[in-house]
């Protein structure tokens, strides 16, 4: 592809046409083989078992203390007194995570019986939860940098979010994958942002804030391909709806992750989302992700 085509990429173009689904799903498999390798045991890919290696903590290396008393009162209920902006990233990290394996799991149960079969569609889905697994441990395991600081259960997700997920689970697919797309838009918006936020954390441990960064950018790379996924399955209508979604879900960011609202991502850097598009993504994202 040229450099001028890629640049002409948008998450919001009209989908693609329904004579292509099968083609793109085909390249979409090879894509995701590629990248996760092959299965090992009932839910681990190779490359990415290798990948989670390379990003393990050995044991803490921050020289930024995180007060584990302060963390945890704030991880079950969030008051956000006395916290610094080092907390409140760590807790965005692993608050958007525990948010993300809740939805995971509700989905993915309500939807199992969708997942069965050799179908194209099918074998993606099933792959993207697995993907969505790997956050989860990508998110939790910067936790490892900081002495004194560990997430050992799951946090409880506020209404809003169990309200999102709940209806989502069980939407019809005309319904489902416009709001997933949704949903999942904002996400990369999110992602994005705490990305570009991270430049300005952790002064004194380079260290800590590239491996924070290495664990976004995997995401994003992740995210993209879902993006391009939900793209697939829905039609104009669903694309235009999908824009809305994804105001709507990210407008509840003080509800869902308030430590992002208290990091700067208030009601105005939430406007962005309007004017926020593929061509804003870093260089390394928009190079390795999937997108159609």
């Amino acid at each position: 592809m040229t450099l001028a085509a890629a640049a002409q990429r948008s998450f919001y173009a009209p989908p693609p046409p329904l004579a292509r689904s099968d083609d793109l799903l085909l390249a979409y498999l090879s894509f995701l083989e590629e990248r996760n390798g092959p299965t090992e045991g009932a839910h681990s890919f190779c490359r990415r078992e290798a990948r989670m290696a390379q990003l393990a903590v050995p044991e803490p290396d921050a020289s930024v203390t995180i007060d584990a008393e302060r963390f945890d009162k704030n991880y079950v209920d969030f008051d956000g007194q006395g916290l610094t902006e080092e907390e409140l990233a760590l807790l965005a990290f692993v608050k958007v995570n525990a948010g993300e394996a809740y939805g995971v799991q509700v989905t993915s149960e309500a939807r199992a019986h969708l997942h069965r079969g050799d179908a194209p569609f099918a074998r993606v889905e099933r792959t993207l939860l697995r993907e969505e697994d790997y956050h989860t441990k990508l998110l939790v395991g910067a936790v490892g940098h900081f002495e004194g600081v560990q997430v050992t259960d799951a946090w409880t997700p506020h209404w809003t979010l169990k309200l999102l997920i709940g209806g989502l689970a069980t939407f019809p697919a005309a319904l489902f994958h416009p709001v997933l797309l949704g949903s999942e838009l904002a996400g990369v918006f999110q992602f994005n942002w705490m990305l570009q936020r991270l430049g300005t954390l952790f002064p004194d441990d380079s260290g800590v804030r590239e491996s924070m960064e290495e664990r976004l950018l995997e995401i994003l790379v992740d995210e993209v391909g879902h993006v391009a996924f939900n793209r697939i399955a829905v039609g104009p209508a669903g694309m235009r709806a999908s824009r809305w979604v994804a105001a709507s879900v990210l407008s509840a960011t003080p509800q869902m992750v308030p430590e992002l609202q208290a990091l700067g991502l208030d009601a105005q850097a939430r406007r962005e989302l309007s004017t926020f598009d593929y061509h804003q993504l870093p260089e390394e994202v928009r190079r390795r992700a999937f997108f159609a």
